[in-house]
């Protein structure tokens, strides 16, 4: 069954619960406020991206999306078509990789991620949508290649019709990074494709 992650932040990003934890300790970050934070402190936001602590994808649309994580779920079929590829995005796993809505990073709360494979919410006529959802990933560093896909002939709502897959290729060091956020290198907005 396809994992279907719905965002209303206009992003979705990729993080390790524990990963990020410890980062936000070690840099004394109480504040729940994360995505401010990180506008604010643009010298703690390239830090996130140079130790992998998390991979920002913006600027797109507030939509659903299928997402798959490549050796985990199957790979998108001859119904999808590739309009995307970025790679060399570094992400560091403790036991478990989330991809979620970028608003968790609004107010962030640790606590509804512990113990979740699945964070989901029900909208008002009562349909449930999902947030985020986390994988069992062996612990360690690895850069990340981003693809994004849309279907070649678009389904019905609720159907997601644009999806992302990612890679992870193991990595013994992250050798520099790269910041999702500089728009001259990279459009992540498939729906707009």
């Amino acid at each position: 069954m396809d994992k279907v992650l719905t965002t209303g932040s206009y992003g979705i990003c990729l993080f390790s619960l524990d990963v990020l934890c410890d980062f936000l300790a070690k840099e004394r970050l109480r504040s729940k406020k994360l995505l401010e934070n990180f506008q604010k402190k643009p010298e703690q936001y390239l830090a996130t991206l140079k130790h992998g602590i998390w991979i920002p994808i913006v600027q797109i649309n507030s939509i659903s999306y299928s997402v798959k994580l490549e050796g985990y779920d199957a790979s998108f079929d001859n119904e999808w078509v590739q309009k995307l590829e970025y790679d060399g995005f570094n992400i560091e796993v403790k036991d478990s990789l989330w991809i979620s809505d970028i608003g968790a990073f609004l107010k962030f709360d640790r606590e509804k991620f512990v113990g979740n494979d699945v964070i989901s919410y029900h909208t008002l006529v009562g349909t449930t949508l999902n947030s985020a959802f986390c994988y069992s990933v062996p612990s360690g560093k690895y850069l990340v290649t981003i693809k994004g896909f849309a279907r070649s002939h678009k389904l019905e709502h609720p159907n997601p019709n644009y999806g992302f897959s990612f890679f992870l290729t193991k990595a013994s060091e992250f050798d520099g990074y790269n910041n999702p956020r500089e728009d001259e290198l990279y459009d992540f907005n498939v729906g707009n494709m």
